[in-house]
């Protein structure tokens, strides 16, 4: 069984709802630029003068008493949601029209535990709607369709009992059809005028005459076209919310973890039922000067822990503390698919996720924001030149096979240590490193590098690999000359 409700001249409801004033008066909206603007609904006290939809602004001003208003969006909004929480409440699975607005068809099969029969659900659910202050036809059919147009063509509530459909769609003008103009002018050409005469014809000369649409019309006609209900899904990322609001004013952020473990533990449940994690959390406390303090803190991988979330939150605050006593807060959560990895036969091949995010964390908070992270190398022919961003863990590797090289790696100070350089013809050839003089055995360079010499920032130096000696002991280093502050230094050693 469906159940339409469906509001007559919908958008002049919405605004004679949020303008009471206007209920006894002709009034019409126009929607578009001015003075362009045209007529877009008109109450039926305006229709019964001869407003007509589409007429311009200079056509409607003519008509004495009208109230031309501009169409307002919001308003129309607000009614359907109003309408919406209304049907929700009557059915779990109900469907929105596309071709009317705040029109919905609801499932209410098994209802009458609940709302009684048919009659006693229909006038329910109009008593409903009427008492916020709207006016609604409600039908109720055993065909999707038929209720449809029943409560397009039928003022009040109609019922219409199973096997009955053709009988009561029989009076009703062929417009509850939503016929498109071609066909309209076809029918009225034919002198047909109600879904009777419709029905009446014979289906193969409708098909032979309008192709598979008479098909179509045909069986809506008769109450037999069958449909397929497509009930609305809540969004489940939108109900992942938790509001509270505080007696007092809180001013100790320990007091508040209580809080929001439980409004943690709250979104994990959702999340967990739906077998997905937690990858984000977003913070908004409102505070006693009026103003918000929101932060958002996203694990490197999402999570299902409680105690590893709510540390993360704790941190996060501690090293961005509110500016004022807390008076509300909401946690707001963003969910993704759980993070699964391969872990070793008898040790995990990674550090623990939760463990490695609040590590971090705790790094953040001692060393601050741009000094615990990944570093990212940056599009610059500067030496060194990269930034830190948040950690991320890398995509996984794939097997390749194992190379029997090395790479050579340079290990660089930072910052550079400073040297003393002795040198012979050009080159250097001791150096004086730590107290400890060395002899440079192998030299290689220099290597002439600068860039930005166009801003302040400009930069040059010479660059030497040098294999140096002492005693037994050798190592190979990278050494650097800076022409601006007549400078040496150590950039590095090469394992």
């Amino acid at each position: 069984m469906y159940a339409v409700l469906h509001p007559p001249d919908f958008a002049a409801q919405a605004a004679a709802h949020e303008r009471p004033g206007l209920r006894k008066r002709p009034f019409a909206l126009l929607d578009g630029e001015p003075p362009e603007d045209t007529v877009f609904a008109a109450n039926h006290a305006a229709r019964s003068i001869g407003v007509l939809v589409g007429m311009t602004r200079l056509q409607a001003a003519t008509f004495p008493g009208l109230v031309c208003l501009p169409r307002v969006v919001e308003h129309e909004n607000a009614a359907q949601d109003t309408l919406h929480t209304i049907a929700c409440s009557f059915s779990p699975r109900i469907e929105c029209v596309q071709d009317h607005p705040a029109t919905y068809a609801l499932d209410v099969r098994g209802m009458n535990t609940l709302h009684g029969d048919v009659s006693q659900l229909a006038n329910k659910l109009r008593r409903r709607v009427m008492a916020s202050g709207y006016l609604v036809n409600v039908a109720i059919a055993q065909n999707y369709h038929t209720a449809l147009c029943m409560a397009y063509g039928r003022t009040g509530i109609s019922v219409v009992p199973p096997g009955f459909e053709a009988s009561a769609l029989g009076q009703l003008p062929l417009s509850v059809l939503n016929l498109e103009p071609s066909h309209e002018e076809i029918f009225h050409s034919w002198g047909i005028r109600t879904c009777a005469e419709l029905a009446a014809i014979s289906e193969t000369d409708l098909i032979a005459r309008i192709g598979q649409a008479g098909k179509r019309l045909h069986a809506l006609a008769r109450g037999e076209s069958p449909h397929l209900m497509f009930p609305i899904e809540p969004s489940f990322e939108a109900g992942l919310v938790e509001r509270m609001n505080l007696d007092f004013p809180v001013e100790i952020l320990e007091s508040l973890l209580f809080l929001l473990s439980r409004m943690t533990d709250e979104l994990l449940e959702r999340v967990r039922a739906k077998a997905r994690a937690i990858s984000s959390l977003r913070v908004i406390l409102h505070l006693d000067n009026g103003k918000q303090h929101e932060r958002i803190v996203r694990p490197a991988l999402p999570l299902q822990d409680t105690p590893t979330l709510l540390k993360l939150l704790q941190l996060d605050l501690e090293a961005h503390p509110p500016s004022a006593a807390i008076l509300g807060l909401e946690l707001h959560g963003q969910s993704a698919q759980p993070h699964r990895a391969q872990h070793g036969l008898f040790l995990p091949q990674a550090p623990e996720p939760g463990r490695l995010e609040v590590l971090l964390a705790r790094l953040r908070k001692l060393l601050g924001e741009q000094h615990a992270g990944s570093p990212e190398l940056l599009d610059d022919h500067r030496p060194n030149a990269f930034r830190v961003v948040p950690f991320g863990p890398p995509p996984p590797a794939k097997s390749e096979p194992r190379r029997l090289s090395v790479p050579t790696a340079l290990r660089v100070y930072r910052p550079p240590q400073a040297i003393g350089v002795v040198l012979t013809n050009g080159a250097p050839s001791r150096i004086l490193w730590n107290g400890l003089k060395y002899l440079v055995r192998e030299i290689a360079g220099p290597w002439r590098v600068s860039g930005q010499w166009w801003t302040e920032a400009g930069w040059c130096r010479e660059e030497w690999d040098v294999r140096l000696a002492i005693d037994t002991a050798e190592c190979v280093c990278r050494i650097a000359f800076d022409p601006r502050s007549r400078c040496w230094y150590v950039q590095g050693t090469y394992d």
